[in-house]
């Protein structure tokens, strides 16, 4: 039995590109922001959950319900980097 089960539709995903500045203050220790070609992301994505179960059981007002993420993107800091 899983601890969540959910359908995500309606996905909509918008990247931004940010400075990394930005992000500093907010990265776990251990590890580094993952950049892309030298450029570091922010993804603001918007999604319907649906179907959703608890460990099997659909917890009332929860069942279908928007969400919305802010997400940045890290990777863990090599020993030799």
């Amino acid at each position: 039995m899983s601890f969540l089960q959910a359908e995500w539709r309606k996905l909509a995903i918008a990247n931004y590109e940010v400075a990394p500045s930005l992000l500093e203050k907010f990265i776990p220790e251990k590890t580094e922001l993952d950049l892309r070609n030298n450029r570091c992301y922010v993804s603001l994505i918007g999604f319907m959950f649906l179907n959703t179960k608890l460990l099997g059981f659909f917890i009332p007002f929860h069942r279908n319900f928007e969400e919305v993420n802010l997400r940045f993107y890290v990777r863990h800091r090599d020993k030799g980097a």
